[in-house]
């Protein structure tokens, strides 16, 4: 398998986790890379990461790919808990919380970067003000160190902590101030897959 992305994006590291615990290679394509990037555009036309490229088949978006990883190695010890009932769809609005988060974040970050004074623009007060309350809605929701009172990584637990890991690394919100957020990742951190994912630096 051929992965596009980065390093740092939160997105491409839930795919690097699952591969790690399946036991999938990959090349990592480095999309930060003029050669990357272009490669990556080739393959993929919403020019977002990760994108997976599997034989002849190419396949984008985090959810897809974990999903197509899901299948490919059924019974593996390694794939993510598989929440039912209910707790399926519990587990996809925490899910679709967390992403939201980073994507406001993301926003915020790349428009700073460039210049913009984002303490002054209401959109980006916004963006900023939905990251808290997201953050403190999922506080709200775990039990523990888990979405679940069963103590095994979904897709949630492990979309949490790629979203709270990449806010700290780039300093769009003040994790490790909130004994909570910073227990969770110091809690799950010594875990082999995020030691093998670990961001930069």
């Amino acid at each position: 398998m051929r992965l596009y992305g980065s390093v740092t994006s939160p997105f491409v590291r839930r795919v690097r986790f699952l591969c790690n615990e399946v036991g999938l290679k990959f090349d990592l394509i480095d999309s930060l890379t003029e050669a990357g990037q272009a490669a990556m555009r080739e393959k993929n036309p919403i020019w977002k990461v990760p994108c997976a490229e599997i034989d002849d088949m190419v396949i984008w978006d985090s959810h897809t790919i974990i999903q197509y990883l899901t299948e490919k190695f059924p019974g593996n010890p390694g794939l993510l808990r598989n929440p039912q009932g209910a707790e399926r769809w519990r587990e996809a609005n925490l899910v679709s919380a967390a992403d939201g988060c980073v994507e406001s974040a993301i926003n915020v970050f790349y428009l700073r970067k460039d210049g913009v004074k984002t303490d002054e623009v209401a959109y980006l007060i916004k963006q900023r003000a939905r990251v808290e309350s997201i953050l403190t809605w999922l506080k709200s929701q775990l039990k523990g160190n888990y979405f679940t009172v069963e103590p095994k990584i979904g897709l949630s637990e492990l979309t949490l902590y790629c979203i709270l890991d990449w806010l700290r690394f780039r300093e769009m919100y003040p994790v490790n101030a909130d004994p909570v957020l910073k227990g969770y990742l110091d809690f799950h951190g010594s875990h082999p897959s995020f030691v093998a994912t670990k961001l930069p630096g």
